[in-house]
């Protein structure tokens, strides 16, 4: 966790380098808007993560402990001081990694959070950062039989923060396709691109985090061959962060009150996305959980969809716009301030402090969307600045 923090400004230069590099080449490949929904839901999966992350390292360090694997590491020369160590873990992450996010595409409940870094319609390095704020249960839990085998926490985090610092730089279209050898095995910007798209031969495809041969060997690699559509199917159309996040938790919830037969409901949270109850679902679909067969009846549709000008809408003139950068950056500061000194506070402070932060976000949402509606959002949103403020520097 520390690892992404401190390399985090390099993140940010790269981003320069990457709107500077497409103005020049007059691609347009960054929106205003779009980029800030990116980066605030960026700053909202780290506010969450510190916490999950510390549920994990304990339920991690607790199979370790029970582990059968620490002894055998050590007889096979695997301990923390053996490059063997480092290789093999790096590899064995990244084929959980590929599993994890397969999954996450393919059950409902794990593509709720997951979906957050698919729905934007454009592709950049901004969209790396796009995260949802429950990411690590669903990645998280796909890590826990590195414990069983042996592989202490430490090494865990370190190898886990390098697999996603490598997937960073994945998400741009400034690259094209590099020398074969390189796209045989490893995951490169036209792989990732191709993960990104909503072209319906595209969908489910690519899901490797450092090594695409896992897709070579499971039967999902796809080759870019055209320009992708990115997205969703059912784009979403909006920048509000607090949206993004849970737009499928709600639907999945919505179909749970409201369809007659409530295990078809609860089945539904462990099935493909595109699987509702019966009484719910579109007459051609009942009945239908093979994805195949789902997507051979919508094939037409989407392909349409895919021909779509994207979501871009302005929310005001320019004096606005520079409002909504102001309105970014004031809590993103306060965030990272609290990041690095969360474990100074006791447990109430730590929640406190959540709930204004989070608040700021879904302020932030609203201006995005331009709802200025300053007695609900404005005003308390400056008032927990104040707070912070004061409790942080005072």
């Amino acid at each position: 966790m520390r690892l992404i923090e401190s390399i985090a400004p390099f993140y940010f230069v790269l981003m320069l380098l990457e709107i500077i590099y497409t103005r020049f080449k007059k691609q347009d490949y960054y929106f205003y808007e779009d980029s800030l929904a990116d980066l605030s839901l960026g700053v909202l999966s780290r506010i969450f993560d510190g916490m999950i992350l510390l549920g994990l390292v304990f339920v991690y360090n607790e199979l370790y402990q029970i582990s059968w694997g620490v002894e055998f590491l050590s007889k096979a020369f695997l301990s923390t001081s053996s490059p063997l160590h480092w290789i093999v873990l790096f590899l064995l992450l990244d084929f959980l990694f590929y599993w994890a996010h397969r999954y996450s595409h393919e059950i409902k409940v794990l593509w709720a959070s997951h979906v957050v870094h698919h729905s934007s319609e454009e592709f950049n390095l901004s969209v790396a950062l796009r995260q949802s704020f429950v990411r690590n249960i669903g990645i998280g839990l796909f890590y826990l039989p590195l414990a069983l085998l042996g592989f202490p926490v430490e090494s865990y985090l370190i190898i886990d923060a390098l697999n996603r610092t490598y997937q960073f730089w994945v998400h741009t279209r400034a690259i094209g396709k590099l020398p074969a050898w390189f796209e045989y095995i490893m995951v490169t910007p036209s792989h990732h691109r191709v993960h990104h798209a909503m072209n319906p031969e595209y969908i489910d495809r690519n899901y490797g985090g450092v090594f695409i041969f896992w897709d070579r060997i499971f039967g999902t690699f796809c080759e870019e061959k055209k320009e992708p559509r990115y997205g969703l199917v059912s784009q979403l159309n909006t920048y509000d962060p607090v949206t993004a996040e849970l737009h499928v938790f709600r639907d999945l919830f919505s179909d749970l009150i409201h369809t007659k037969n409530k295990w078809q409901g609860l089945v539904s949270f462990f099935s493909y996305p595109s699987v509702r109850p019966d009484d719910l679902q579109n007459p051609m679909d009942r009945g239908v959980r093979d994805p195949k067969v789902w997507l051979s009846h919508h094939k037409w549709a989407i392909d349409q969809k895919s021909r779509e000008p994207q979501y871009r809408r302005k929310t005001g003139n320019t004096m606005y716009r520079l409002f909504l950068l102001f309105s970014f950056l004031v809590p993103t500061a306060l965030t990272l301030f609290f990041l690095k000194r969360m474990h100074l506070f006791a447990i109430g402070e730590i929640a406190s402090v959540f709930v204004l932060l989070v608040f700021s976000f879904v302020a932030l949402g609203r201006l995005l969307e331009g709802k200025k509606n300053w007695l609900r959002f404005e005003i308390p949103k400056y008032i927990s600045w104040f707070v912070l403020l004061v409790y942080f520097f005072v």
